[in-house]
C-alpha cells in the first residue's frame, strides 16, 4: 500500500500545478513551490509548467529538486501551460497556483474540505495583494480587484 493510498488518507492525492513564464519571477515562483511544500495536506506533486521559455526551464530543472518541470509546446499563455500542467498530472484533483503567489499553510485542506460534498466539482480560495511594505493609505481594499485580487464586498 503506497503512502497515497485511500486507507491512509483523508483526501483524495492533490497534484498542484504552477505556469511560469518569465525569468523576472524566479524567486515569487521558489516561495510558490515552497509554499506548496508547506501545506498541512501533502501533495502528490508539484508541477512547474514554463511557457516557452527555455533558459527558464533549464533553470527550474536544475533548480527546483523534487519538483515536476515541463514545457508548454501548446499555446502560450497561462491557460496553455495550466492544461499541459493537468495533462501531466497524475493527482486525482488539481489544484492551480499562479508563480506570484503564495499559498497559505491551509490552502489545500481548506480547498479540499468542499469535495466531500460529491455535487462539487470546483473551488477557489480568496487572493490576498502581498503588498511589499504595507497597503498604501490611498488604496481602499474595494479596489483589490484591479490587482486580481479578492476585494471588500465581493459575494
Amino acid at each position: 500500500m503506497d503512502e497515497y493510498s485511500a486507507a491512509t488518507r483523508a483526501f483524495p492525492s492533490v497534484s498542484v500545478v504552477i505556469p511560469a513564464c518569465s525569468m523576472d519571477r524566479w524567486d515569487s515562483l521558489r516561495e510558490a513551490v515552497a509554499s506548496v511544500r508547506a501545506q498541512t495536506v501533502q501533495v502528490l506533486e508539484t508541477v512547474v509548467v514554463i511557457d516557452h521559455n527555455p533558459g527558464l526551464m533549464a533553470k527550474a530543472a536544475s533548480e527546483l529538486p523534487g519538483v515536476t518541470v515541463i514545457a508548454n509546446a501548446g499555446i502560450r499563455g497561462a491557460s496553455g501551460a495550466r492544461n499541459a500542467g493537468a495533462a501531466a498530472s497524475r493527482g486525482e484533483m488539481l489544484a492551480f497556483l499562479d508563480d506570484d503567489a503564495i499559498a497559505s499553510p491551509n490552502w489545500l485542506e481548506s480547498l479540499l474540505q468542499h469535495f466531500k460534498d460529491p455535487e462539487v466539482v470546483g473551488a477557489g480560495g480568496r487572493l490576498e495583494p502581498l503588498w511589499k511594505t504595507r497597503r498604501p493609505q490611498w488604496f481602499p481594499q474595494e479596489f483589490d480587484w484591479a490587482l486580481g485580487c479578492s476585494y471588500m464586498g465581493m459575494p
